[in-house]
């Protein structure tokens, strides 16, 4: 029973963190970024840069931070991170200029960098037999984030008028100053197995950077990071076009956004049940289908079936593929494994949506962009078919880790 607690409360303090800095502190924006607009008369360009800058934040510590985290431990650096969020997010609640907001969204892009991937590292050092639920939770965050954003911002502007978005970024940031005190009473350091590679002079450059299996999982995590903002981008409009009243097609979009709250932990425990490889080619080749279903059948039933499909699997590709990338390597080397991925997933989604645009501009209108978001999914398909199905010495691994595990529950 003690066991059951323990893994529990890991999985929801999680939540709760990735809830906190990912959810509110990136997520968040799109839905109040109209809102700040208006308030603070930014042109639409001002907006978008606003949401640039917290990308940029985020991958310029990224890459970084999963070193920091092997050489000086997770829990300092996710204390550090949730505080840096908490900070950004009660300066953007008195910000006036557009200038000032450009600070607070840099301390939020920073903040999560120093938060995610150690959290994918604490829980994935503890319960390395569940890693694929685990992160499963984590990732959960980013769709229940947006939905609870969705919910509050008309109850706010409704008793706050036009300042109602301060008063929502003031409501998060208590929420993540509370993930900070939370973190730092639950959450631990996993144990380490020394590295036999350590003791021959190998560094993370030579056992990560130069792995073949980690290059291979990220050059499908920025496939994956290449499709996944294109229905994000153009499927509501692909909706309106086709002739959805705009509550309807509201409707249609907000099931994806409920399914993805359960896609990460529904796909992560059935990975830990029938493997990795086998449950990333069962997403890859949903969401690829998903993408051409609405092409073929665009009405209201085709795009429902579209984005339940969507909903539910394109977020447990997120968890499979960063649980893939923590098993490639030595578990002190996770970290680093995962933000070196993590900078692939990065690059397609800063390529994605504008080349989608040029194929909707060039080569067909919404349909061509989806089938190329179908395309890339199926290219990623392909190559996780080269995936490993076991990691060599990973048991030997597990089973001392186990033994360590005793101590901490």
């Amino acid at each position: 029973m003690k066991k059951n607690q323990q893994i529990w409360k890991y999985a929801l303090t999680s939540t709760l963190v990735s809830l906190c800095v990912i959810g509110f502190g990136r997520m968040s924006y799109g839905i109040l970024m109209p809102f700040m607009k208006d308030s603070l008369s930014l042109t639409y360009q001002q907006a978008g840069l606003l949401g640039t800058v917290t990308a940029v934040g985020y991958l310029s510590l990224v890459l970084f931070v999963g070193i920091f985290a092997a050489k000086w431990g997770s829990r300092k650096l996710i204390i550090i991170g949730t505080l840096l969020v908490t900070c950004g997010l009660v300066y953007l609640t008195w910000t006036q200029t557009f200038l000032s907001c450009l600070v607070g969204m840099v301390l939020l892009g920073i903040g999560a960098a120093f938060t995610y991937t150690p959290l994918v590292n604490i829980v994935v050092g503890w319960y390395p037999q569940q890693r694929g639920m685990m992160i499963g939770f984590i990732i959960s965050g980013l769709g229940l984030g947006s939905l609870i954003s969705s919910l509050l911002i008309p109850v706010f502007t409704d008793w706050f008028s036009t300042n109602g978005w301060r008063y929502l970024w003031l409501l998060f940031s208590f929420v993540t100053l509370l993930s900070s005190f939370v973190s730092y009473r639950i959450l631990r350091d996993p144990p380490t197995v020394l590295h036999k590679t350590d003791q021959k002079g190998h560094s993370f450059v030579h056992d990560v950077y130069l792995n073949k299996k980690v290059v291979l999982v990220a050059v499908i995590y920025g496939l994956i990071g290449f499709a996944y903002l294109i229905p994000q981008s153009f499927l509501f409009s692909f909706l309106l076009d086709s002739h959805i009243n705009q509550y309807s097609a509201g409707h249609i979009m907000s099931l994806g956004s409920i399914m993805s709250i359960f896609s990460g932990p529904l796909w992560g425990t059935i990975s830990d049940k029938i493997g990795r490889k086998t449950s990333m080619l069962i997403t890859l080749f949903l969401g690829a289908v998903s993408m051409i279903i609405p092409i073929i059948f665009p009405v209201y039933l085709g795009f429902v079936i579209c984005q339940f499909l969507w909903g539910i699997t394109y977020v447990g590709m997120l968890s499979l593929i960063q649980a893939l990338s923590t098993e490639q390597v030595h578990q002190s080397y996770a970290p680093v494994a995962l933000g070196y991925v993590t900078v692939y997933f990065a690059v397609g989604q800063f390529i994605g949506p504008g080349l989608g645009g040029w194929f909707i501009d060039y080569l067909g209108g919404i349909p061509s962009a989806l089938y190329l978001c179908s395309g890339l999914l199926l290219a990623a398909f392909v190559l996780s078919t080269q995936l490993n199905k076991k990691i060599k010495g990973k048991l030997l691994f597990e089973k001392k880790h186990h033994e360590l595990k005793e101590s901490h529950e």
